[in-house]
């Protein structure tokens, strides 16, 4: 699910390494990798938050943990660098079922 997305004009290839340096200053725990499209996953216990540009051209904010803490700290960390677009409501991807 979606729960957020950085907004800024700025290419996410340009952005990638500064926002890869403040996850990893931040989290213990960090995967990361460009391939065409850009990814950095956070874990945290058994929480997994992505951030990922898979279906933007904008870094977008996602968990399958609709209540987890980890989404909450990523937002709240990543809320006091970059402006955000906050989702009133995750939304799901295109891959995601709707149960």
């Amino acid at each position: 699910m979606i729960f957020a997305e950085i907004k800024t004009d700025e290419s996410y290839y340009d952005l990638y390494p500064e926002l890869l340096q403040l996850v990893q200053q931040t989290f213990s725990n960090v995967g990361s990798g460009v391939q065409g499209d850009a990814w950095i996953w956070i874990y945290e216990g058994e929480e997994k938050v992505a951030l990922d540009t898979f279906t933007s051209m904008r870094f977008q904010i996602k968990s399958d943990n609709i209540n987890g803490l980890l989404i909450q700290k990523v937002i709240y960390k990543l809320g006091e660098h970059y402006k955000l677009y906050i989702y009133d409501e995750p939304e799901l991807e295109g891959h995601e079922d709707t149960f």
